[in-house]
């Protein structure tokens, strides 16, 4: 069962969204494989590793923390995606 789940709406095409997801993770270390319908990922932070799920349909970038430290709270791991999702 997921720990936090939140999607973020995206326009342009899904290749781009997932280049952008992996791009960001990568960069911070994180470990991301996947396609353009899902994937998984996982990346580490000073408190732990987050790991999670990713699934798009329509344009919408749907995430599942599955994973987290306790310390961290879904919120802000939420604000950190939508963060790297949103650059351009």
């Amino acid at each position: 069962m997921a720990k936090h789940s939140f999607s973020v709406p995206f326009s342009g095409s899904s290749q781009d969204i997932v280049a952008k997801a992996k791009e960001a993770i990568e960069k911070a270390g994180g470990q991301f494989s996947g396609s353009e319908g899902n994937g998984n990922f996982s990346v580490p932070t000073p408190a732990g590793t987050v790991k999670g799920t990713y699934a798009i349909a329509a344009q919408s970038f749907s995430v599942d923390i599955t994973d987290k430290p306790f310390l961290v709270p879904g919120s802000a791991i939420e604000s950190q995606v939508r963060k790297f999702l949103e650059k351009a």
